[in-house]
C-alpha cells in the first residue's frame, strides 16, 4: 500500500510557539513541536506525540522522541498517494517523491529544496512560491501546475511536461529544460532564456 496524505499529516502541524503563551491549562495538542515553554503554565494539559517530553504539569501520552518527529525533509515518499494533499509550507527538502501522485496537490510556499520528484504527477498542483532549487524534475508531469514566483534555480526540468502551466515569476536561472514539453497556454517569465526555450519541445494542441 502506498503512504497517503492521512499517514503523514501528522507531521505538518505548526509548532506551538509559547512565547506569548502564559496559561495552558487543561487545553490538548496533538503532533506538536513545542517551543518557548518556560514560562508557560501547563497544568492539567494534555501533550499526544508531542516533543521535548517532560514540560512540568503536564500530562503526556505517547511523547516524541525528537524533532525529526515533525519533519518530512528527506522522508522516503517514493510512489506515495497524495492527491490533492494540503502540504503548503511543508518542509519536504531532500525528500523522495519519485512517482507519487500528487495531482492537484497544495504546495504553496513548500520547499523542495534538491527534492526528486522524477515521474511525479503533478497535474493541476499549486506549486505558487515553492522552492524547487536543484530539484529532480525529470520527466515530472507538471500539466496546468501553477509555479507563479516558484524559485527552481538549477533544477532539472529535462522532459518535464509544462503544458497549460504558469511560470510567471519563476526564477529559471540555471534550470535544465532540455527536451521539456510546452504548449500555447504555457506562461513563462520574462527572464526564461532563447537557449533554455529553443532546447524545449513545442507541441501542438491535440498532440500527444
Amino acid at each position: 500500500m502506498p503512504i497517503t496524505y492521512d499517514d503523514i499529516k501528522h507531521l505538518l502541524q505548526p509548532p506551538l510557539d509559547c512565547a506569548e503563551i502564559k496559561d495552558l491549562r487543561s487545553q490538548s495538542f496533538h503532533n506538536r513541536l513545542i517551543l518557548n515553554y518556560e514560562d508557560t503554565d501547563f497544568t492539567g494539559c494534555v501533550l499526544y506525540h508531542c516533543y521535548p517530553s517532560g514540560i512540568p504539569n503536564a500530562l503526556e501520552c505517547n511523547p516524541a522522541n525528537s524533532e525529526d518527529d515533525f519533519s518530512l525533509a528527506s522522508v522516503n515518499l517514493e510512489g506515495a498517494s497524495l492527491f490533492r494533499a494540503n502540504l503548503v509550507s511543508a518542509n519536504l527538502v531532500g525528500a523522495n517523491l519519485g512517482g507519487a501522485n500528487l495531482y492537484g496537490a497544495d504546495l504553496e510556499g513548500a520547499n523542495l529544496e534538491g527534492a526528486s520528484l522524477f515521474r511525479a504527477n503533478l497535474i493541476s498542483a499549486n506549486l505558487v512560491g515553492a522552492y524547487l532549487g536543484d530539484a529532480d524534475l525529470r520527466s515530472t508531469n507538471l500539466y496546468g501546475a501553477d509555479l507563479e514566483g516558484a524559485n527552481l534555480k538549477d533544477a532539472c526540468l529535462v522532459c518535464a511536461d509544462l503544458g497549460g502551466a504558469t511560470l510567471l515569476g519563476a526564477d529559471l536561472e540555471g534550470a535544465d529544460l532540455r527536451g521539456a514539453r510546452y504548449d500555447e497556454e504555457t506562461v513563462f517569465p520574462d527572464t526564461i532564456t532563447q537557449e533554455q526555450l529553443d532546447s524545449m519541445t513545442f507541441v501542438e494542441d491535440g498532440e500527444d
